[in-house]
């Protein structure tokens, strides 16, 4: 089990119980964004209206982990 760092936390943050969340009105951290989409921690989808993130169940796990100290 990976566990989130404290940026990938926080980002998720903005996505947690919000459903398809607007890219627009998130940070904007490309490569955060690329790398979360790797882990398959969040998802990405493209509509007319602009691309939409959520958070998977998966990335919901490993933002929950406890942070090793």
């Amino acid at each position: 089990m990976m566990f989130a760092n404290h940026k990938e936390r926080q980002f998720m943050q903005h996505l947690r119980g919000a459903g398809w969340v607007k890219a627009i009105s998130l940070p904007n951290s490309p490569k955060l964004v690329q790398n979360l989409v790797g882990k398959g921690w969040i998802e990405c989808r493209q509509a007319e209206n602009g691309i939409s993130y959520r958070i998977t169940e998966k990335g919901l796990k490993a933002k929950m982990a406890p942070v090793r100290v």
